[in-house]
């Protein structure tokens, strides 16, 4: 078993979220196809019931903040009249976290909080941001559509996938072996400490904050890979 992420990287799990939430709080929901209503000024925060999931899907200007835990909780703080709008349904083992029409303006952030023992997969899209304390085997992080996730922890294998201009701070992430996929300017930022697989196109960076002992990564169509 992994130890648990230590008190400081706790603390910057706690940082990281706040500055998302920022960027979060001045967005509008997507998916209205009637005038978004504007957020009440006070905040509310309710536990939604939900079965088991070992996936999360995001879609939507959001902010999720993904935590490792012992046991599985899903909370949303919002405007009061914000809460109603912000979904969250599992269908199978996949937690899908959206917004209802007609959406929303708000100057607040609408903040997803999820702990979860098991969560294997995290993706983020519609210009979703997110942090994530993930310890375990193996991770799969997948951000588009002009999302941001920032993360910590360590865990043996991690996959990323970045497109559209999307951004992947992962950076204090530890893992033994990554697979990236990156593309459409999209930015990442791995540590990756004995292998880094993978492909990196369409202008996309990818930054190493280490030199794995193995690197194998396919760059084309003015994408970079540099390194420490």
């Amino acid at each position: 078993m992994h130890p648990r992420a230590p008190h400081g990287a706790l603390a910057r799990l706690a940082v990281l979220a706040g500055v998302v939430a920022l960027v979060a709080g001045a967005c509008v929901g997507p998916l209205a196809s009637a005038t978004p209503i504007p957020a009440a000024s006070d905040s509310k925060t309710e536990a939604r019931p939900v079965v088991t999931f070992s996936s999360v899907t995001v879609t939507g200007p959001l902010n999720v903040v993904l935590s490792a835990g012992s046991t599985q909780t899903v909370q949303i703080e919002a405007p009061s009249n914000v809460v109603a709008l912000i979904r969250t349904d599992v269908s199978g083992t996949d937690l899908a976290v959206t917004i209802a029409a007609p959406g929303f303006t708000s100057t607040k952030p609408a903040t997803v909080r999820i702990t979860s023992p098991k969560v294997t997969s995290l993706s983020l899209t519609g210009g979703a941001s997110g942090t994530l304390e993930a310890m375990g085997q193996a991770l799969a992080v997948s951000v588009s559509g002009g999302s941001t996730v920032r993360g910590i922890g360590t865990v043996a294998q991690l996959s990323v996938t970045a497109l559209g201009n999307s951004t992947a701070e992962l950076g204090d992430l530890s893992a033994d072996a990554v697979a990236i996929s990156a593309a459409g300017g999209a930015k990442v930022t791995l540590r990756a400490v004995k292998q880094l697989t993978g492909t990196a196109d369409g202008g996309s960076v990818v930054t190493l904050v280490v030199t794995p002992v193995a690197q194998s990564v396919t760059v084309t169509g003015g994408a970079k890979v540099v390194g420490p």
